[in-house]
């Protein structure tokens, strides 16, 4: 090669290295490229959806004062819908399929009485159907498995039980149905659907399964048309005690 040549081919390999041509494409100058304010942007908003996130996962995803999950699958499932034989039955039977694991999903701690450090007590009157419906004993309570609930009764007289080793925690109303096995909602109860108002302490609410249980609360529910001297509950006599 002449030195004229070589020295030539030198100069345009300089060019090129030195411009970066032939190693690395270059940017276009018409605004391809990303400028940095976009992202900034993109930055910020991936770190507030990373923040939404972990409160949600914080929550629990749930709605009830027990910061669980209502709407879980294995609550939802062992709902009744069905209306009930008001000679034979005249309520609802207990549901125990599965108890532990819809208070897992309603995040109601299993408990004993012995170690409750906090114990109240509300009432449920019942009217569906223009039946007086009782609420039945042993919600709440399987022997079978020794699952004890927070939320339960012992007796049929509709007093409702709370009791947990947690001073903070409050019962919803929800808990009480989805612990007993039976649907409610502002239409129904059960299977019966021809409406449903509520009256706590003699007053008109619409909370329904959102109500925050406070002692000594009398909740009355009434499904449909109701029975003859109907009159919600404005208190209710409870024992020594409760």
């Amino acid at each position: 090669m002449g030195k004229a040549k070589k020295q030539l081919t030198n100069e345009r390999r300089a060019r090129r290295l030195g411009t970066g041509e032939g190693i690395a494409a270059t940017r276009p100058k018409g605004g391809g490229g990303i400028p940095a304010w976009a992202w900034l942007v993109a930055a910020s908003v991936v770190a507030a959806a990373a923040i939404i996130g972990v409160a949600i996962v914080a929550r629990g995803g749930g709605s009830s004062d027990s910061g669980g999950d209502p709407s879980a699958e294995v609550v939802t499932s062992r709902l009744s819908h069905e209306t009930i034989d008001f000679v034979s039955a005249g309520t609802w039977p207990v549901n125990y399929t599965n108890l532990a694991g819809a208070m897992s999903a309603l995040g109601l701690t299993p408990t004993q009485e012995a170690a409750s450090v906090n114990h109240y007590h509300v009432h449920i009157q019942l009217d569906v159907d223009g039946h007086e419906v009782p609420v039945p004993a042993q919600i709440g309570l399987d022997s079978a498995t020794g699952t004890f609930s927070e939320v339960h009764t012992h007796d049929d007289t509709g007093v409702i039980h709370i009791e947990s080793g947690d001073t903070s925690f409050r019962a919803s109303l929800a808990d009480v149905f989805d612990m007993w096995g039976v649907y409610l909602s502002s239409k129904c109860i059960g299977g019966y659907c021809g409406g449903v108002k509520m009256w706590v302490n003699g007053k008109p609410s619409t909370a329904f399964g959102d109500l925050t249980l406070q002692s000594h609360m009398a909740i009355t529910l009434l499904e449909g048309t109701p029975p003859k001297s109907f009159k919600p509950a404005k208190s209710y006599n409870f024992p020594a005690g409760e």
